[in-house]
This record gives C-alpha cells, sequence and structure tokens, in this order.
C-alpha cells in the first residue's frame, strides 16, 4: 500500500508497518531514509533531489527514520538522537532558500513505540514545477521514476515548462465553456429553460495533471456528508459519467453541485436571481453568505478526499444585464451593464485560509460591477 492517498494526520506506525510487510520498494511517490545528516553536502542535495523530485513528478512522501535495503524498507527504528524542532526548522529553512521556486510541503511526525519518531515530509504535485535544485555550484532539476529519483533532461524539462504555462489557459478555457453551456441549457443539471444564474467553480490546479482522478465511490460518501446544492437543501445524490452530483429537487431542479471525477466542483443556482415584483436584484448579502457556505463545504470535501491546494476559486453571474443589488445597506448602486459577470478568481494556495478570505476578492469584484469600491462585509 502506498501513504500517499491517506491524509498525513492520519498515518501511524501501523501504516509504517504495512510498507514493510508489503515490502513497499521506493519508486514514484514513496522514498525512505534512516536519517539526515544535514552538516554534510551531499546529503542536503540528496534530500532536496528527493522533495524537488515529488514535487516536478506527481507528489509523494518521504519518510526519514525508516531503514531501507536495496530500496525495501527493512526497519522503522525512527530517527533517534536529533531535535526534531531543530531538524524541522532546518528542512523549513532548506527547502525555502535552496529550492527556486518554493514547494509547498507537509511535516508530520509519526511516534513509536520504541519512544523514537519518524518524520514524514508530504510534497503534493506542484503547479509552479519545474523546481530546481540550486546548491553552490549545482543547479538540477529532479523528476520520478519507477526505481526513485533522476535528472531531467531537456525534452522532460520542455514538457514541465509548458505544463505550467498552460495552466491559466486551461482552467480560463474550461469556465469559458461550462458557463457558455450553462447559458444554453446544454450543461448542468437545473431544468429548463435556462435563465439568469450564478455558477461557483473550484478548480484544483491537479485535475489538468495526467492520471488525476477521485475515487467516486469515496467522494459520495463524504460529499452525502459535506457537499449541498448551492445555496439550498439536497434531494438526492446520484453517480454519472462525470463523477458525482446532488440536486435541490430532481423534476425541478433550480440548484446542483457536481464533483467532476478529476475535482473540479461546479455549483449553479437561478433561484437566487429570481425576478421579484418585475425587477431584478442580486441579494447581496444572501448570495454572499450562500457562496461562502459553499466555498467552505468544498474545501472540506478536498481535505477529505486528499485533494491538494492551490485551488481556483470563481464564480460567473449569467443573463444579470440591468440586474440591480436587493439591500437597504447599500445606496447609489447602479445596474450591472453587461450579460454575464465573469468574476476575477482567487487563488487558494493552502486550506489554511478562512472561507470569507477566500472569497474577498470575488465579492469586491462584484461589489465594483455595480459601483462600489470593494465588498464592505
Amino acid at each position: 500500500m502506498a501513504l500517499f492517498d491517506k491524509q498525513v494526520e492520519l498515518i501511524t506506525e501501523s501504516d509504517l508497518a504495512s510498507l514493510m510487510e508489503n515490502q513497499e520498494r521506493e519508486g514514484y511517490q514513496i522514498e525512505y531514509k534512516q536519517e539526515v545528516a544535514f552538516k554534510d553536502k551531499q546529503d542536503k542535495l540528496d534530500f532536496l533531489a528527493a522533495v524537488s523530485s515529488f514535487a516536478n513528478s506527481v507528489g509523494g512522501d518521504l519518510l526519514v527514520g525508516v531503514a531501507a535495503t536495496s530500496g525495501i524498507p527493512s526497519g522503522i527504528p525512527g530517527w533517534a538522537g536529533v531535535d526534531l524542532d531543530q531538524e524541522k526548522l532546518r528542512i523549513e529553512s532548506l527547502l525555502r532558500d535552496q529550492v527556486e521556486p518554493r514547494i509547498a510541503f507537509k511535516l508530520r511526525e509519526i511516534p513509536l513505540q520504541n519512544g523514537n519518531t519518524v518524520l514524514l515530509v508530504r510534497v503534493p504535485w506542484s503547479w509552479a514545477q519545474p523546481h530546481m535544485v540550486r546548491m553552490d555550484q549545482v543547479n538540477r532539476f529532479y523528476y520520478r521514476h519507477s526505481a526513485g529519483k533522476a535528472i531531467m533532461d531537456v525534452s522532460q524539462l520542455r514538457a514541465a515548462f509548458a505544463l505550467s504555462n498552460s495552466l491559466e489557459e486551461q482552467i480560463a478555457t474550461f469556465r469559458r465553456e461550462r458557463t457558455a453551456e450553462i447559458k444554453a441549457g446544454s450543461a448542468g443539471h437545473l431544468t429548463p429553460p435556462p435563465g439568469p444564474t450564478v455558477v461557483v467553480h473550484l478548480v484544483p490546479f491537479e485535475s489538468f495533471r495526467s492520471g488525476g482522478q477521485l475515487d467516486l465511490g469515496a467522494a459520495m460518501k463524504h460529499a452525502q456528508g459535506c457537499i449541498l446544492p448551492l445555496g439550498t437543501g439536497a434531494n438526492r445524490y446520484s453517480f454519472n459519467l462525470d463523477g458525482i452530483y446532488c440536486v435541490d429537487y430532481v423534476q425541478d431542479c433550480g440548484a446542483y453541485t457536481h464533483v467532476f471525477r478529476n475535482g473540479i466542483v461546479e455549483s449553479a443556482n437561478r433561484l437566487l436571481l429570481v425576478p421579484r415584483q418585475g425587477r431584478h436584484y442580486i441579494p447581496s448579502s444572501i448570495l454572499t453568505e450562500k457562496v461562502i457556505e459553499h466555498v467552505k463545504a468544498v474545501v472540506e470535501l478536498y481535505r477529505r478526499l486528499n485533494v491538494s491546494p492551490p485551488v481556483v476559486a470563481m464564480m460567473t453571474l449569467v443573463r444579470v444585464r440591468n440586474y440591480e443589488f436587493a439591500s437597504r445597506d447599500y445606496y447609489g448602486t447602479h445596474a450591472v451593464d453587461r450579460d454575464d459577470l465573469p468574476l476575477p478568481g482567487t487563488l487558494i494556495p493552502d486550506f489554511s485560509q478562512s472561507a470569507v478570505d477566500i472569497c474577498r476578492p470575488i465579492f469586491d469584484a462584484l461589489w465594483n460591477a455595480v459601483g462600489f469600491a470593494k465588498w464592505p462585509e
């Protein structure tokens, strides 16, 4: 069994023992070290190569305190005789100063029954690859293969740079195409005819790497205790070819959330923009409240499914020309001056941010659209 599919916080000594029992060999997503002597230049370089190679490939775990013979774990003595707090600071400093651009990672201390500790370094697949190790006169890029790590050649470097540069356009294209299809009534789960709609997308960068797929069974299990249609309650959860989804009503669907098998979450609601008394309003307070609740729930789902950040959050208001804010608190607003409002997306670099802080740049842009400098909440 590999560890990478399990949340860092849940890994225990029994998981490490399973690696030995199954003779889990070093490879694409795992590497073992009994210890790291950071005072030695070659040890530093080898450590940096291991961590950066995970980021430049598909992500992985480095376990310090696990002995290995020919790449197969042979014992779990732990990383003994060191001040772990000091070593963790050393690791953070080393990765900050010797790898460009910086790498995202997590550190997890796994206590052992013998009183020692294994230190796990979890490295997600990186959207900012390729990452280069810089130490003295060494400037190298590393990647993973079935037997461990190696130096990238020119063709691999070109492919890595091309992937990084194309991500922004891929995300923009996905949003543009899905929004157009929802607007036309040819995509999503809303009951026809199409009309004014709030659409929210959360897009993990790793959704665009080859082979990035969710376990749909696990996604369904966790979604039922976590995800609702945008702004409403759920009437049904179901699978389809694209992933899993939930709707507010089966026969007359006014809101849904769809979790695609690549990890993208799409939500839409047209009940929030229903005309009232012949006027077309954007219920600003209710809208922001519902979107914040939804983003919070999706981030929690990503945590449960071990989906790695970064993630882009985006909101689009469809068919809202001449819509105004409906709130007694905001005066002097003007009507929306275009058919659709594709509000600028916001980057979620990690999941420590609150949903309010994630949504704030999006809401600032929405308030700009009707004449204000920023979201005043």
